[in-house]
C-alpha cells in the first residue's frame, strides 16, 4: 500500500507543479497589449510603456540614464515589451506584485561585476562611469551588502586613493583624505556629500552631516578622485564622496533588520514603504547600543587615558517621498535625522560627546522631450553639538573627573542648487548651474568651575555659477570642458556681539578640462587637468589677539592637477589605472613675524604623485577584485617650520593593497573576504620616530543564507560577520587603537 502511494505521490506534485508553472507562465507574459512608442529618451520611453499596459514601474531617471529607446509598436505582451526597449541598456525588468514591476541590473545568478556602472557624481550628469575623464569608483548596494561597516565612511577603507583614519568614539565619524591632499587650517579637503548636496558650509567647525544618513537607507557611494571645485566648489581638492540614499522600489511593504555584536552591541532598524506610479516613499527608522571598547588604555603625554570602554549609542529617523504629477516631472522631499552620545574617554562621565544632526531636502526634476534636464534642489541641514570637559582635560588637575566647561556647537547651512542639462545636438550637452549656500556657525562655552564663558560668530555666503561642455565627436572621441566661478563673503566674526574681525571676500574661478578616446568597444583612454581650492577663512585672517597679526590679505588654498588614465575590459573582468600629481600651493600656516607675534600666512606647498591600479571581475562563482595605491605626498616649502620640508605628509600612508573575494554559488548564499594593507605612515609633519604609525594588515569576513520564505516574507537573510578577523593590533591614530576582532549577527527580512 505504502508503495503504490508512494509512487503515485511524485506524478501528482509533477502534474500540479506543472500546472502551477503554466499557469505562473501565462500570468509572466500576460495578455497582448497594443503599444506606440515612438523613440525617445528611454526613460520617459518605459514611463509610456507603463502608462499603456496600465502596469506600476518604479524606477530613477539615474538608474536608466540618458539612453535612447527605439521605437515600439504593435501588439505584444508587457514581456516582450520590456526587452525590447532594454535591449541596448544594462537593466532588466523584475515582477513585483502582480501588476508592479521593477528595474535591476542585468544579472546571472549572483552578480556581475563588469556591466557598467553609471555615475552622476563625475559630470554632474547621468553617465557610465567608462564615458567620463576622471577616476570615479562605484559601490553598488550588493557591494554594501556584502559588508559590515559601522560607519558610512567605513566602506572607503576598500577603495584605491583614499585614507581612512576612525575614532573609538562610537558618535565620531572617521576622517576621509583623497589622494594624499592632507589636512588644511581652511578645513575639509575633499568634500562629502549627501546626494549631491553637501550638509556643511565653509565656517562649519562641525564635520558629522553623514551622521543624518542611516546605513540602511543607503543605496550606493560613489568616488570621484581628483580635483572637483569645477563642480562643486570649495574643499574639493582630493575629490567628492557622494552618498546616495535608497528609494522604495515595487510594491509597498517593511523591512526589519536586527542585529547583535561584540561589546554588548545591539541593534533594531525598521523601514516602510511603497511606490506606485505618481508616488513612492520611505519611513525609516533605527537604534544602536553599544558599551564601546578601550581605545587608550595607557596615558598620553598629557595623562589622559581612558579608565573604562567607550559607550556610545545613536537614533535615526528618515523619510523621503516623491510625487510624478506628469510623466516628465518628479517632486521630492526627504528628512533626515540623528542624535548620537557617546564618552570622548571611556570612564570619564563628564567629558563626553553628543551630536544632534538634521536636515530637511526639497527637489524638482524636469525632463524634455530632446533629453534635456532641468533640476532645483534645496536643503536646510543644522548640526548641533555639545562636549564637556572634565577637570583633568582642562586644567590637567590629574584623576579630577569633575565637570569644567561645556562647549556648544551649532551649525546651520541653506543650500540652493539649480542646474539645466542642456541636449543642444544629439552629440552635446551643455550644462548651466548656479549654486548659493549660507552659513552660520555659534559657539559658546561657559567655565563652570571658574565663572564665565563667551559665544562666538561666523558667517559665511557663497555664490557659484558653474558651466560644463560634453561633446561626442565621434563614437571613439569624447570631450569635457568646464569651470565654476565661486564669490564668498565672511561676514566679520563676533564674540559676545563684539565684531572681532572685518568683513573679508574672495573670488575664485576653477577649471577643468578632460578628453576620452576610445581604442576599441572594451579598452579606453582619457587626460584629465583641472584646479581646486580651500577658502581662507575670516578667523584665519582676523585673530583679534595681541599675540597675533591680522591678514586680511590671507589668499584660499589652490591646487592644480594633471591625470591620465585607462579602462579596460575583458569579458567578466574589467581593470582601470590612474597616474596623476598634483601641485597644492598657498597652504596656510602661522609664521612667527615681528618678535614673538604670529600671522597665518600663505606659505607652504605639497607636492602629490600618485599610481592607482584595480582590477575585479568573475571567474565562476567567485567574485574577486584587488586594487593598489602608491601615494607620494610631500611638503615642499614651509618655512613657518623648516624641519618638515621634503617630509611626507601625515597621515597619509605611502602604499596601500586591497584585496577580497566573494563566493556566491546562488542568490541564497555568498561569502566576502577582504583584506587591506596599510602602509607605515606619520602622524606628524616632521616624521619624527615617535610619531611613526607601524604598517598594518586588517582582514574582514562575512557570511550571508538566505532564509527560506516564511508566510509573508519577501527575503529573509541570516548573517554573521567577523571584522579585524585575526585581532590586529593596529592604530589610526597617534594614541587609541582601533578595535580588535569583533564580531555582529544580523537578522534582515522583508515582507
Amino acid at each position: 500500500m505504502s508503495s503504490r502511494r508512494s509512487a503515485k505521490l511524485p506524478l501528482t506534485r509533477l502534474a500540479a507543479t506543472l500546472i502551477l508553472a503554466l499557469q505562473a507562465g501565462a500570468v509572466l507574459a500576460g495578455p497582448a497589449v497594443q503599444f506606440d512608442i515612438p523613440a525617445q529618451p528611454l526613460a520617459s520611453a518605459l514611463r509610456s510603456l507603463a502608462s499603456q499596459a496600465g502596469i506600476q514601474l518604479v524606477f530613477t531617471p539615474e538608474k536608466v540614464g540618458t539612453g535612447q529607446s527605439p521605437a515600439l509598436q504593435g501588439e505584444m505582451s508587457v514581456d516582450a515589451a520590456f526587452t525590447r526597449l532594454l535591449a541596448q541598456s544594462t537593466l532588466e525588468f523584475r515582477q513585483d506584485g502582480e501588476r508592479s514591476y521593477l528595474l535591476v541590473e542585468r544579472s546571472g545568478t549572483g552578480r556581475t561585476l563588469a556591466l557598467p556602472e553609471t555615475t552622476v557624481t563625475a559630470t554632474r550628469t547621468e553617465r557610465r562611469v567608462e564615458d567620463v575623464p576622471a577616476s570615479v569608483t562605484v559601490i553598488g548596494s550588493r557591494d554594501i551588502a556584502t559588508q559590515q561597516p559601522r560607519h558610512a565612511a567605513d566602506l572607503l577603507r576598500n577603495v584605491e586613493g583614499v585614507d581612512v583614519a576612525g575614532y573609538g568614539s562610537p558618535a565620531t565619524l572617521p576622517n576621509v583624505i583623497l589622494r594624499g591632499v592632507g589636512g588644511s587650517f581652511g578645513g575639509q579637503t575633499s568634500q562629502t556629500l549627501i546626494d549631491g548636496l553637501p550638509m556643511e558650509s565653509p565656517v562649519a567647525g562641525i564635520h558629522l552631516g553623514l551622521q543624518a544618513l542611516d546605513l540602511q537607507d543607503l543605496d550606493k557611494v560613489e568616488i570621484l578622485r581628483g580635483p572637483a571645485s569645477a563642480l562643486y566648489g570649495p574643499s574639493a581638492v582630493g575629490g567628492v564622496v557622494n552618498f546616495i540614499p535608497k528609494r522604495w522600489q515595487g510594491a509597498p511593504g517593511a523591512e526589519f533588520n536586527l542585529g547583535a555584536g561584540s561589546h554588548g552591541a545591539t541593534q533594531l532598524a525598521a523601514a516602510v514603504g511603497g511606490a506606485w506610479d505618481v508616488f513612492d516613499f520611505r519611513l525609516s527608522g533605527s537604534t544602536y547600543r553599544t558599551d564601546g571598547y578601550t581605545p587608550q588604555p595607557e596615558a598620553d603625554p598629557w595623562g589622559s587615558r581612558d579608565l573604562d570602554s567607550r559607550d556610545g549609542k545613536q537614533r535615526k529617523l528618515g523619510l523621503s517621498m516623491a510625487l510624478r504629477p506628469a510623466q516628465n516631472q518628479e517632486l521630492t522631499f526627504a528628512v533626515r535625522n540623528s542624535d548620537s552620545s557617546s564618552d570622548w574617554l571611556g570612564g570619564h562621565p563628564n567629558y563626553r560627546f553628543d551630536n544632534d544632526t538634521e536636515s530637511y531636502d526639497l527637489g524638482y526634476r524636469y525632463e524634455m522631450e530632446n533629453g534635456g534636464v532641468l533640476k532645483a534642489r534645496y536643503r536646510h541641514s543644522r548640526q548641533k553639538t555639545r562636549i564637556r570637559f572634565d577637570d583633568e582635560q582642562v586644567n590637567g588637575n590629574t584623576g579630577s573627573l569633575d565637570l569644567a566647561e561645556v562647549d556648544d556647537r551649532v551649525e546651520d547651512n541653506d543650500y540652493l542648487d539649480l542646474q539645466a542639462d542642456l541636449r543642444l545636438h544629439p552629440a552635446n550637452t551643455l550644462t548651466l548651474g548656479y549654486a548659493y549656500s549660507q552659513g552660520k556657525y555659534t559657539t559658546r562655552w561657559e567655565d563652570v568651575i571658574w565663572g564665565g564663558g563667551s559665544e562666538s560668530v561666523s558667517k559665511s555666503r557663497l555664490t557659484g555659477f558653474f558651466l560644463q561642455d560634453e561633446h561626442r565627436f565621434s563614437d571613439r572621441l569624447s570631450l569635457l570642458l568646464g569651470g565654476r566661478w565661486d564669490h564668498y563673503k565672511f561676514e566679520g566674526d563676533t564674540q559676545d556681539g563684539e565684531p572681532t574681525g572685518k568683513d573679508s571676500s574672495d573670488r575664485v574661478f576653477n577649471p577643468r578640462l578632460g578628453a576620452r578616446y576610445k581604442l576599441s568597444d572594451d579598452t579606453s583612454l582619457y587626460v584629465t587637468a583641472g584646479s581646486a581650492y580651500v577658502p581662507a577663512l575670516n578667523f584665519l585672517k582676523f585673530r583679534s589677539n595681541p599675540n597675533w597679526i591680522d591678514n586680511p590679505g590671507l589668499k584660499p588654498e589652490t591646487s592644480t592637477s594633471y591625470e591620465i588614465g585607462a579602462n579596460h575590459r575583458q569579458g567578466s573582468w574589467s581593470m582601470r589605472a590612474a597616474l596623476f600629481h598634483t601641485d597644492y600651493e598657498d597652504k596656510i600656516s602661522s609664521i612667527q613675524v615681528q618678535g614673538k607675534r604670529w600671522q597665518f600666512q600663505n606659505i607652504g606647498k605639497v607636492a602629490i604623485d600618485g599610481l592607482e591600479l584595480a582590477v575585479e571581475g568573475q571567474l565562476g562563482n567567485w567574485y574577486p577584485y584587488a586594487n593598489y595605491s602608491y601615494t607620494d605626498s610631500r611638503i615642499k616649502k614651509n618655512p613657518s617650520d623648516p624641519l618638515t620640508e621634503g617630509k611626507e605628509v601625515q597621515r597619509i600612508a605611502p602604499h596601500k593593497f586591497n584585496l577580497g573575494v566573494t563566493y556566491a554559488p546562488s542568490s541564497q548564499f555568498y561569502v566576502r573576504l577582504a583584506g587591506r594593507y596599510v602602509d607605515a605612515y606619520y602622524f606628524n609633519d616632521r616624521n619624527t620616530a615617535v610619531a611613526r604609525n607601524p604598517a598594518h594588515f586588517v582582514a574582514d569576513a562575512k557570511i550571508g543564507w538566505q532564509l527560506p520564505w516564511l508566510s509573508q516574507m519577501r527575503k529573509a537573510e541570516l548573517s554573521l560577520a567577523i571584522n579585524n578577523l585575526f585581532d590586529r593590533h593596529y592604530r589610526e591614530q597617534q594614541y587609541e587603537y582601533a578595535d580588535g576582532r569583533n564580531v555582529w549577527l544580523n537578522l534582515s527580512t522583508r515582507f
